[in-house]
């Protein structure tokens, strides 16, 4: 998945800036099955709580809204800074 105005790879632990300018963590990347430390109870094949699973795109924490889930690429998703000693997983 893609950061729609620079074309650059979005990163589990990448800082970003979504909503109209809240902050926040890319935390899963179910595009690549990569968690943050701690997140990793969220690639799941098992289906959620009211069916379906998280099967692409990206969830990130905010502080505000919580966590949101992008299924693909959008135009509120800004790149803000990578973060220092991410561990995928």
């Amino acid at each position: 998945m893609l950061y729609k105005a620079d074309g650059k790879e979005i990163s589990v632990g990448d800082r970003v800036l979504v909503e109209g300018g809240l902050h926040g963590t890319v935390i899963c990347d179910f595009d690549k099955w990569e968690a943050l430390r701690g997140y990793e109870s969220w690639l799941t094949k098992e289906d959620l709580v009211g069916g379906g699973t998280l099967k692409s795109g990206v969830m990130i924490k905010t502080t505000e809204l919580g966590f949101l889930h992008y299924p693909e690429e959008d135009d509120d998703i800004f790149f803000e800074m990578a973060s220092v000693g991410s561990d995928p997983r």
